[in-house]
């Protein structure tokens, strides 16, 4: 199952991705001889373009795992789930070592409910 981003949150990367190519161009169009800052924006554009097209998904549970699909997220096991929160704005699953939060404003409205759901199953304390 896949749980996607909400429409405002990609129209926010997309936007950015646009924001760093316009800088780059800008760099380019006023002729600056920094061959650092030139590569610099060139990279930053091509790396947000990249992350734009690589990440729809914000979670991805499959096999008994709960994923998240950015750099540096968090992988769980569904089964190692010892309770979960519902506080902020956000659920927090928590295992006896560690914690994962998920940010309910960063998922579309139809995949929270999916969300809920799968949680839903799980046999753990509701905080």
């Amino acid at each position: 199952m896949k749980i996607l981003y909400s429409k405002k949150k990609r129209k926010y990367q997309l936007l950015q991705c646009i924001y760093n190519f316009l800088l780059f161009l800008m760099i380019l169009y006023n002729e600056i001889d920094n061959l650092f800052l030139i590569l610099l924006f060139f990279c930053l554009s091509l790396l947000s373009f990249y992350l734009f097209i690589k990440t729809k998904h914000y979670l991805i549970i499959e096999n008994n795992i709960i994923k998240q699909h950015y750099i540096f997220g968090k992988k769980m096991e569904l089964s190692e789930i010892k309770s979960i929160k519902h506080f902020a704005g956000e659920y927090i699953l928590r295992t006896d070592k560690r914690k994962m939060r998920i940010d309910i404003g960063s998922i579309e409205k139809s995949s929270l409910l999916d969300l809920k759901g799968e949680l839903k199953k799980l046999d753990v304390q509701w905080i």
